[in-house]
């Protein structure tokens, strides 16, 4: 099987659950203890992160596979998407949802550090 970066979003795949959910999922807790993205104590959520997604696309947990996640993450990382499901939610009178920013911010960042390693 050939080797493809864009996996995740194969539509002849199952469908997964939003890059941004799983995002929030696995690294929310470390964003809301304060844990600074570039130290050692981030490491176990980049690693639950990192291998979601490999397991996700059935391929290994490597450095093409958190290159391709940096980059759909700083594609995701817009606060313009906050902003649009805050007024989504006032429009539908649905509650309003917690910000997906920080958790995508610290996930760039954590990630950034460990590519660069």
């Amino acid at each position: 099987m050939a080797e493809r970066p864009d996996l995740l979003d194969d539509a002849s795949t199952p469908p997964r659950p939003d890059i941004t959910a799983v995002v929030r999922e696995l690294v929310e807790e470390a964003v809301t203890q304060g844990i600074s993205p570039a130290s050692p104590q981030a490491d176990p959520a980049v690693a639950r992160l990192t291998a979601r997604c490999a397991l996700a696309a059935g391929r290994p947990d490597d450095a093409q596979l958190r290159s391709w996640l940096l980059h759909r993450l700083e594609a995701a990382n817009d606060p313009r998407r906050d902003r649009y499901f805050q007024l989504l939610a006032v429009v539908n009178g649905w509650p309003a949802p917690e910000p997906v920013v920080p958790v995508i911010d610290w996930s760039v960042q954590a990630l950034r550090v460990r590519t660069d390693r």
